[in-house]
């Protein structure tokens, strides 16, 4: 199989806006933790803290938040690799970005004043905006791609799977490079919802630990440059890292529950590592999803203890918060920095372990020996997916 190289990477969550602000944060456990206040207009008598990106960090510009805040992150992405937008828009180059919150109704206040036929001016627009809106295409017209175009929406595993749909595009010859990964921000839905489903909790989460109480949204985004090897030769550009396997599968256990043995999570890593020739012992460590709800850390480390047995498991959703379609492209960039660093960051909120896991994840700054890790995600549907990747020494 012909790796996809990553190119550059760029990120913005509420742990840090840019990747060495994001890595000061893992290591130093500095996010913000607050409540959304004006950011949300919830009608819940509840109110409960989220991750959110500060205010003087928010993109400015028009279109959603989400796109604004992909935006910021894909031109660090191209910073990092060296390259500019035009340069890109000369080769075959496609956007694919994973969203969940994006691409949900969000136009509330809007819609209230149609139904009541009370529209202001401005709310038509704002309708017919939405109704037209795609996260990936908009991205594409602002940096004049004309390559393929795909807006993933396969809940919280969106952005895992932009990315490893994204490889798929260079493995089959479709695509030169690809801008490609997840984006969400917070609003009404994901808030009033996760609290609705009684799976959201006023403290912060605690990935894998016995007194876990459930999970805090978030926000950001994460965007990866991939690029054929041919194309980052000519480019000049030197890779930071590789996607040597995807694996999704969808085994439909409940509309938001996983379903308690992990059988499509065992199918996504199985396939993931199986397209990149390597086994679970091969990983330097997994990078789980590890959201601190009771069943999703339980069908994880149920999966982990059969096919990584003895492997470091990394969490970082204490820092990050849930950030939804943003979650897996976030947690793969974090993924590339640790190996690129030979680190894996502590899981930030982890107490007391369960002894029903029988597995307790990274808790300290902790090196790791190895050029290929694993990040996976879990979503609402049954969806399921993985990616293996590797860092810029791999193979050297």
């Amino acid at each position: 199989m012909t790796c996809a190289c990553i190119g550059g990477t760029g990120v913005i969550c509420a742990c840090g806006s840019g990747k060495n602000a994001l890595w000061n944060g893992l290591e130093t456990g500095r996010s913000r933790f607050a409540l959304p206040a004006g950011r949300v207009n919830s009608t819940l008598a509840d109110k409960y803290p989220v991750f959110l990106i500060p205010e003087d960090n928010l993109p400015p510009g028009p279109g959603s938040l989400s796109l604004r805040y992909f935006l910021t992150a894909a031109r660090e992405a191209f910073n990092q690799a060296r390259v500019q937008p035009a340069q890109l828009a000369a080769l075959r180059t496609g956007v694919c970005v994973g969203t969940s919150v994006d691409a949900s109704f969000h136009c509330f206040e809007a819609y209230s004043r149609y139904s009541r036929q009370t529209l202001q001016e401005g709310d038509a627009q704002a309708l017919q905006q939405y109704f037209t809106s795609s996260t990936a295409l908009a991205a594409a017209r602002a940096f004049g791609f004309t390559g393929p175009v795909q807006t993933v929406v396969t809940a919280c595993a969106s952005g895992t799977d932009a990315v490893g749909l994204a490889a798929g595009w260079i493995h089959q010859g479709l695509c030169d490079a690809v801008l490609c990964g997840g984006t969400d921000e917070i609003n009404r839905v994901p808030y009033d919802g996760f609290i609705r489903l009684l799976i959201a909790s006023k403290d912060k989460c605690k990935p894998f630990s016995k007194n876990r109480s459930g999970i805090n949204i978030g926000e950001g985004a994460a965007a990866l440059l991939l690029l054929s090897p041919s194309a980052a030769q000519s480019l000049g550009v030197t890779p930071t890292g590789f996607v040597l396997g995807y694996g999704n599968a969808c085994d439909g256990y409940h509309p938001t529950a996983p379903d308690p043995q992990g059988r499509g999570l065992n199918k996504a890593l199985s396939f993931a590592l199986k397209q990149a020739g390597l086994q679970g012992a091969d990983m330097a460590f997994v990078n789980a999803h590890a959201t601190a709800s009771q069943a999703n850390d339980a069908a994880e480390a149920l999966v982990f203890n059969q096919l990584l047995p003895g492997v470091p498991v990394c969490a970082t959703k204490g820092l990050t918060g849930h950030t939804l379609g943003a979650a897996g492209a976030l947690e793969a960039v974090i993924t590339l920095m640790c190996l690129n660093r030979g680190q894996v960051t502590p899981a930030w909120g982890f107490e007391e372990e369960d002894p029903a896991l029988h597995l307790t994840p990274v808790t300290a700054l902790q090196a790791v020996r190895g050029q290929a890790a694993i990040s996976c995600s879990l979503a609402f549907g049954g969806c399921n997916a993985s990616l293996v990747l590797g860092g810029r020494q791999y193979g050297a």
